[in-house]
């Protein structure tokens, strides 16, 4: 039935990354629902999801936000088990998840100083330079940063054709930083593995000719260079949020242009991007 479940998920497009979070998350309620009840998992039931989210809140003693995320995980395998048949009805709606109200004071983005500090140290490198200035320029994730065919790059027309979650499209545009970038990396990259469609390519690209650089690579390079510039849980995400926080507070983009740009279709998705400055809520809270 797991197997099953996974081609579903990816037939469906879902991330590599979220298909596997979900497996596991249906995995741990399989388990419980056999300690439970003692018996086989069937179906699910409107009944025992309410059972299940009550276990985790009140002895598992987890988040919200974690609630809602294993709703989501067993809202999707409802979904498989109706496609398969085997139940004919979805049994969790709205009215199931955790009402979380947003929280406008998160963890700080990183600053502009510390961004140019860690492109600076990877300057020697045109490849890890391209990728950090696509992350924090581009507001790209790293897996659409690994996934950039050369063909998605129309440099004199300054945008980059991003294929996104959901297979979503969108143009992300190329500002100057970007183009030089990928300018003096295209000049590098133009010279190996011709024969490889993607922008970025791994080692085993050689043995794999349609194969790209792995996301963990992406990683791989902030950590290398993190080592001595020290932005703190430093992680490819982190630097779509600076994308999103320096494009509103020093750029002047409007929440609909990097909503655009991000690849957001819920402009709430958006505001928890630059709605995380701790200094400036601390400050407006200091004048009451």
């Amino acid at each position: 039935m797991l197997e099953d479940f996974i081609e579903f998920m990816i037939k469906n497009k879902l991330s590599e990354n979220t298909y596997k979070s979900y497996l596991l998350d249906v995995k741990l309620y399989i388990e419980y629902y056999k300690e439970s009840y003692g018996e086989d998992f069937e179906k699910l039931n409107s009944i025992d999801i309410q059972s299940y989210k009550s276990y985790l809140k009140n002895l598992e003693n987890q988040k919200p936000v974690t609630i809602n995320r294993k709703l989501n995980a067993l809202k999707k395998f409802n979904e498989y088990l109706i496609d398969k048949g085997i139940q004919n009805d979805i049994v969790i709606d709205k009215r199931d998840y955790i009402k979380i109200a947003p929280n406008f004071v998160k963890k700080d983005a990183p600053d502009e100083k510390e961004i140019n500090k860690l492109i600076h140290k990877a300057a020697a490198s045109k490849r890890d330079t391209c990728i950090i200035i696509l992350a924090s320029n581009g507001g790209l994730r790293a897996e659409e940063i690994v996934n950039i065919k050369l063909m998605h790059i129309h440099l004199e027309q300054r945008f980059i054709a991003i294929i996104g979650k959901g297979e979503k499209y969108r143009e992300v545009t190329i500002n100057d930083k970007m183009y030089k970038a990928l300018k003096e990396y295209l000049k590098e990259r133009l010279q190996i593995n011709q024969d490889n469609p993607y922008l970025f390519v791994g080692k085993k690209s050689n043995f794999y000719k349609d194969k790209s650089m792995s996301r963990s690579v992406v990683n791989r390079i902030l950590n290398k260079y993190n080592v001595e510039v020290k932005i703190e849980d430093l992680h490819p995400h982190l630097l779509r949020h600076y994308f999103g926080a320096t494009a509103y507070y020093k750029a002047g983009y409007s929440l609909i242009q990097i909503a655009s740009q991000l690849g957001h279709s819920d402009i709430k998705t958006t505001r928890g991007y630059i709605d995380n400055h701790n200094k400036d809520i601390l400050e407006l809270s200091n004048r009451l």
